[in-house]
């Protein structure tokens, strides 16, 4: 019995090593084929390793019925954590197209390593401030709580700039070891588009003293499970869509090489789409005007 329950264990782990790896040798035929090397492991175990906080934060928020300025409090720590996850399995997932050498070389693992470790100063913070009924944006109180903050915006910092260099890297690789193009321009526009837009939103955002413009009392009816204010101007949700340009793209760009879609023409124009939609959002958050009334 024991015997038969091991050998049942074995081939599962290979079934799921054999479902999600590829040897190196071959080109990433599917956007999950994953290669076997430590900067892939660690993006996709730092991926896991946000959902599995999940388990915690997702009681926590039915059980805990406290609110932290209208929204409860454990919404944030949820959707950084869910946010995070996504952004790590995308560079795992993206950089496949790179080769092993430089996917490994020094340039991302000096980042890759550095947007770890910022993500677990970002998502611990956020949720002990959330346990403990405090802000962790926006928060000048205390010596302490400004000291982390500024450390939170050299976090942000690098989570960001590990993609904008990924997308350089794959926009620079050698002709002849480039994927299929959709998913190549997909990545490349995404990637650089995506982080440039964020550093340009987040920073203005950190300029000010709150995401909403317009408004600054408690705003509990805010669109659900986002979370966006129905009341004023909402600098997040240009934001949001700045940073996951980085998923979309990279998706557009797949599915038009998938089912034999002009690859170029459809990933420019969802690029200027979404860029456009995402300039119309901050401008009419800048107005004071609620998108979602």
């Amino acid at each position: 019995m024991f015997k038969f329950k091991s050998m049942t264990s074995v081939k599962l782990a290979d079934f799921i090593s054999r479902l999600f790896m590829r040897p190196s040798n071959q080109c990433p035929a599917l956007p999950f084929a994953m290669d076997q090397d430590h900067m892939t492991r660690l993006w996709w175990m730092s991926g896991l390793f946000l959902l599995s906080v999940l388990i915690i934060l997702i009681p926590a928020y039915y059980f805990d019925p406290r609110l932290l300025n209208g929204d409860p409090i454990w919404a944030k720590p949820i959707k950084f954590s869910l946010s995070l996850a996504i952004h790590f399995f995308t560079l795992a997932l993206l950089a496949q197209q790179l080769e092993r050498k430089r996917r490994t070389g020094i340039l991302l693992t000096l980042f890759g390593y550095a947007a770890v470790a910022s993500m677990l100063l970002e998502q611990i913070y956020i949720s002990i401030q959330a346990g403990r009924g405090r802000q962790s944006h926006f928060n000048l109180e205390t010596a302490f709580e400004s000291s982390m903050y500024g450390l939170m915006g050299v976090a942000a910092v690098l989570l960001v700039l590990v993609s904008l260099i990924l997308g350089l890297m794959i926009w620079r690789q050698d002709k002849s070891k480039k994927s299929a193009q959709g998913l190549f321009l997909g990545s490349v526009i995404g990637l650089v588009a995506g982080s440039i837009l964020t550093f340009l939103l987040a920073g203005y955002m950190s300029m000010g003293t709150s995401h909403l413009i317009g408004e600054t009392v408690n705003d509990a009816n805010g669109v659900p499970l986002l979370g966006w204010s129905r009341t004023a101007g909402d600098l997040r949700i240009s934001h949001f869509i700045a940073t996951h340009l980085m998923q979309i793209l990279p998706l557009i760009g797949w599915f038009c090489d998938r089912y034999q879609l002009p690859p170029k023409r459809v990933v420019l124009i969802s690029s200027f789409i979404l860029i456009s939609i995402c300039a119309a959002t901050f401008f009419i958050a800048l107005s004071g005007k609620p998108l979602f009334s």
